[in-house]
């Protein structure tokens, strides 16, 4: 049992390890079609992060010319030297440094630019990590083959004694 909950306990700690700061929030957000001028993006992230940059590249692949602004421990303003005007699906690269461990972290996500579609709001970015299942597994995996080694010294070691005549 002991065992049990130290492998439980040794997952939850490692899964906290491998945490970093991600978007919580964007304008534009990823995956959404958005219209109208954009002079400026705004980046919310979940965790306080420091030295963010980035790139925005447009349909052809082009590095729009931009400025990365941090504007408190959690929002980065991106300021585009030119409205958007090309129609199409822009990339946006962000680097910054997650400041709870020190871990540069760099991410990337899609928007679609569409005159005609409304123009961008702030949304928030659902948090797709989960539950650290792989621990739960490895956690599980690592118990059943102790009690299976458990098992096999007990059998072989009953194997062993000689048998005392009643």
């Amino acid at each position: 049992m002991t065992v049990l909950v130290a492998i439980i306990g040794l997952g939850f700690l490692t899964s906290t390890a491998f945490a970093h700061s991600g978007l919580g929030a964007a304008s534009p957000a990823p995956g959404s079609r958005v219209g109208g001028t954009i002079t400026e993006m705004q980046l919310r992230y979940s965790s306080t992060v420091a030295d963010v940059n980035g790139s925005v590249a447009d349909p052809n692949g082009n590095i729009v010319e931009s400025n990365w602004v941090q504007n408190g421990n959690l929002r980065v303003a991106v300021i585009l030297a030119e409205p958007l005007s090309a129609p199409g699906q822009y990339a946006v690269r962000h680097i910054s440094t997650d400041v709870n461990d020190g871990d540069r972290v760099e991410a990337a996500y899609l928007f679609t630019y569409d005159p005609t579609a409304p123009p961008p709001q702030l949304e928030i970015i659902p948090n797709v990590e989960g539950f650290p299942w792989i621990w739960v597994l490895i956690g599980t995996g690592g118990v059943v083959i102790l009690l299976l080694a458990w098992q096999l010294y007990r059998s072989m070691r009953r194997a062993a004694q000689p048998e005392t005549a009643t």
